[in-house]
């Protein structure tokens, strides 16, 4: 089972936008911190605001931050939301494929209860679980302070 880098990517920016509430914080933060694109995390960040898990504030003082509580963000949820669909086999995909086998095989059947277990562990957990190690995940992911957005 492998998660696409843009289920990664916003899990990371929840995490970051979690530790860092209350402080206006930018795409751009998190791209520099993370050391990751900003253009592929402003797809993220689109993506996330479309489904209500962040909020964007415009202006000089502008920026991202969490919609709702992290202990209100379940981390299956958005996993099931960012990721494009779970086809791991060809009989998975929509219309079934064309593997030969599949009217006999049972192996669909299996691919299914294990995506439903590994999607279940995740079901088990919110964005406050992930942060629960806070002031380790504070210094890991600080940010210097851009003066022009302090004034």
């Amino acid at each position: 089972m492998k998660l696409t880098l843009h289920t990664d990517y916003a899990l990371r920016m929840l995490i970051f936008l979690a530790i860092h509430e209350g402080r206006p914080i930018t795409v751009s933060d998190v791209a520099n911190v993370h050391r990751l694109s900003r253009n592929h995390l402003m797809k993220v960040a689109l993506e996330l605001g479309r489904l209500d898990y962040i909020k964007t504030t415009r202006g000089r003082s502008g920026g991202i931050s969490l919609a709702r509580r992290p202990g209100d963000i379940n981390v299956g949820a958005v996993v099931r939301a960012m990721e494009d669909g779970f086809a791991l086999v060809e009989c998975l995909r929509p219309g079934g494929g064309s593997c030969l086998i599949t009217p006999a095989c049972r192996l669909k059947g299996v691919v299914h209860r294990a995506l439903e277990a590994f999607l279940a562990v995740f079901d088990d957990y919110t964005l406050a679980d992930l942060i629960g190690e806070r002031a380790h995940l504070e210094e890991l992911l600080d940010m210097p302070v851009d003066p022009a957005r302090a004034a």
